[in-house]
């Protein structure tokens, strides 16, 4: 029996601790609610209220077995026996009832009108979220459907060995073959055969690792020509799947053949241009070095095309170099014809460097163009001037012979053209020589080294001076006074020739000026024109300004033209020389007799004088046999008869001068009187000769 007791007591012991070990375990419960919400409020969401739940109960739980936890604690002396009775009161132990009851209608309350509520809306929006997830998947596959389908490009993909497992309808347009034609096929029914293994490789690398973008192979066409495709592509492990986008290349590459057409064409005349030229150059000259051959060109220059441009319009000049270039073009022979631009051509001679042979052949060339052109009902007449350059003697790099050719073509040129040179080293240093000028002649145009001498010109009845001519000089830092014969040529040809004219015009007119109003003479000066002024068309203008500026009367002007001048008889030139003429400005024609200009120049252009040469007055004398002399009496014969006046140039003796004033040529000049003075020691002369010093016999 007292066994019985002993085992009795025990278990309600061990019925006292486990109500404190529920406890423990339900505050265990309770704290790690609250840490796991401190630490992170999102993560409970619409389940806070089933915690809320939990929380309610655990309470309960706390509360219930904390009150039946003290008081069998109290009955088994775990805690004080008093508790025992205050516990014990039945007005208490309803007490753990009543807070059941209360937590079960809270959580009623809770489920009903709040969780079930919140847990439907939260149904809702995961269902709205689900249902929007789809449809975004769907649009997707919808869209990556139509593009597949839509796509310009062609898409496609291959399994490991190359066999084409789906491909998209853009196939029919871009090599004539619908998807149904290509699945189950390899590349190898549809590649060009020489790309085949450039095609493998790229697969290859696409299987390790590396991505295809860019890489170009050809397709037969149903009809077959070839389709270039640019593809770029992917390999997928998981899927053990190629994928490649294709991109039609034939309309690009029709683009970049016609660019390179551009480049390297003449539009003109379909030749090819200075481009392929040089590359054609270089490598014969590459051809040279290695075999030790030679080679020759040939530049070849159109004479006086720029006229029938100028009078028949541009029209007509397309045409007839249309017209040159098949003539030229058209033969069976090894030679290469270029365009080099304008009126020139190039004939590229591989294996010829004898020069007769080049000779020959050029002349055959040109000789075609000898026959008359028919262009828009003009019948026309072209001769042509070549230069000829040998490889490698003349020239080891593309750009110096080219350019000793051109220098052969421009001495063909000079020499009047329709013929053929050979380039000679000689013609180098002369280029060289006039490059070298024309830079000291612009260097000293900045520098201000060109000054003006006056010569004077003296009337034969009375022996007093009358006029100047200016003449142009050349004051060198380091070579000292140069005459204009070493460098007037070259100044006429410069690009600062304008401005010089504009220069000498306004400064001979300013010291005119001068000497009028000291002296009180109304002498005239005289002014060589270059040929610039006519072709930029400004000659009218220069000469209004530098009279503006200068306040000299146009009656004391003389604008002086020579035969390379007068030889144009342009309208366009002999407009502005008669507007001048109306102005008073004196027109006179310079060493006249001694070029080619015809007599009709003397009634075409509006001259007021004619200057003889001193070539014609050097034997003239009244002793001098009659043929000395012939030529001066014509000439005067014709100037009286034209009611033009004469000057007499390079008169440097007496005898000189009293057959010229017994020719009644009313004005002389030359070294008799005086060299050309600077303009201090010009108007100390004009002072002097006032003074009786200058007289003539």
């Amino acid at each position: 029996m007292k066994h019985l007791q002993r085992f009795g007591s025990q278990m309600s012991l061990a019925a006292a601790l486990i109500y404190w070990l529920i406890i423990s375990l339900w505050l265990a419960v309770l704290a790690t609610v609250a840490i796991a919400y401190k630490r992170n409020p999102s993560t409970f969401g619409a389940v806070r209220l089933l915690l809320v739940v939990l929380i309610i109960d655990t309470i309960r739980n706390i509360a219930e077995n904390l009150y039946f936890g003290l008081y069998f604690g109290g009955q088994y002396g775990i805690f004080p026996a008093s508790i025992v009775g205050v516990l014990g009161n039945p007005s208490l132990l309803i007490i753990p009832k009543i807070v059941n009851v209360i937590a079960a209608c809270a959580v009623l309350v809770l489920i009903v009108f709040r969780w079930i509520p919140r847990a439907s809306k939260e149904r809702q929006e995961a269902e709205a979220e689900i249902r929007q997830k789809t449809e975004a998947l769907g649009k997707e596959s919808e869209e990556r459907r139509r593009l597949f389908e839509t796509s310009l490009d062609l898409i496609l993909s291959t399994d490991r060995r190359g066999v084409f497992t789906r491909v998209s309808p853009s196939s029919l347009a871009t090599i004539g073959y619908s998807p149904e034609d290509m699945i189950g096929r390899t590349g190898r029914d549809f590649i060009v055969a020489d790309d085949l293994d450039n095609t493998r490789r790229e697969m290859r690398l696409a299987r390790q690792g590396q991505q295809t973008r860019n890489f170009q192979c050809r397709y037969i066409h149903k009809d077959g020509r070839h389709v270039p495709i640019a593809w770029s592509g992917v390999w997928s492990e998981p899927e053990q799947r190629h994928f490649f986008v294709g991109r039609d290349m034939t309309e690009q590459k029709a683009g970049e053949e016609k660019l390179w057409r551009l480049a390297h064409f003449d539009q003109l005349t379909g030749l090819p241009n200075r481009i392929s030229l040089a590359a054609d150059l270089k490598a014969m000259l590459d051809e040279c070095a290695a075999t030790g051959s030679s080679h020759a060109i040939a530049v070849i220059g159109l004479d006086r095309f720029k006229d029938i441009n100028d009078t028949l319009g541009h029209s007509v000049g397309d045409k007839l170099l249309q017209e040159v270039a098949e003539r030229i073009a058209a033969s069976d022979d090894a030679e290469r014809v270029y365009r080099l631009g304008g009126d020139q051509f190039a004939l590229l001679m591989c294996n010829c460097g004898n020069p007769i042979f080049a000779n020959g052949i050029a002349e055959t060339k040109i000789n075609k163009l000898a026959s008359r052109f028919e262009i828009e009902g003009h019948e026309l007449f072209l001769a042509a001037s070549v230069g000829v350059a040998i490889a490698p003697a003349d020239g080891s790099d593309a750009d110096s012979l080219l350019a000793n050719a051109d220098l052969a073509l421009h001495s063909a040129k000079s020499a009047g053209g329709q013929r053929i040179r050979m380039f000679v080293p000689t013609l180098r240093a002369k280029a060289e020589s006039r490059r070298v000028l024309d830079n000291e002649l612009r260097r000293a145009w900045i520098n201000n080294e060109f000054i003006l001498h006056f010569q004077p010109q003296v009337r034969t009845t009375d022996a007093s001076i009358v006029g100047a001519e200016a003449l142009l000089r050349w004051q060198h830092p380091t070579r000292g006074m140069i005459a204009p014969a070493a460098f007037i040529e070259a100044l006429a040809e410069s690009a600062i020739s304008l401005e010089v004219g504009r220069w000498i015009l306004t400064t001979a007119c300013r010291n005119a000026v001068s000497w009028r109003r000291k002296t009180s003479r109304d002498l005239r000066v005289a002014v060589n024109l270059f040929a610039v002024h006519f072709r930029q068309g400004t000659l009218l203008q220069d000469v209004k300004d530098a009279l503006r500026q200068s306040g000299l009367p146009p009656q004391a002007l003389e604008l002086e033209i020579t035969e390379n001048i007068a030889l144009l008889q342009d309208e366009t030139l002999l407009s502005p020389l008669r507007e001048l003429k109306t102005m008073g400005v004196s027109i006179a024609f310079d060493d006249f007799g001694t070029g080619y200009a015809s007599l009709s120049c003397l009634t075409s252009y509006p001259l007021t004088r004619i200057k003889i040469d001193r070539s014609f007055v050097r034997k003239a004398s009244v002793d001098s046999a009659p043929e000395d002399s012939a030529i001066i009496r014509s000439i005067m014969a014709l100037a009286r008869n034209l009611n033009l006046e004469v000057t007499a140039e390079g008169v440097e003796t007496l005898a000189q001068a009293t057959f010229l004033r017994l020719e009644n040529c009313r004005e002389l000049q030359g070294y008799l009187f005086s060299k050309p003075l600077p303009a201090d020691a010009f108007e100390a002369l004009l002072f002097t000769h006032r003074e009786g010093y200058l007289r003539m016999a």
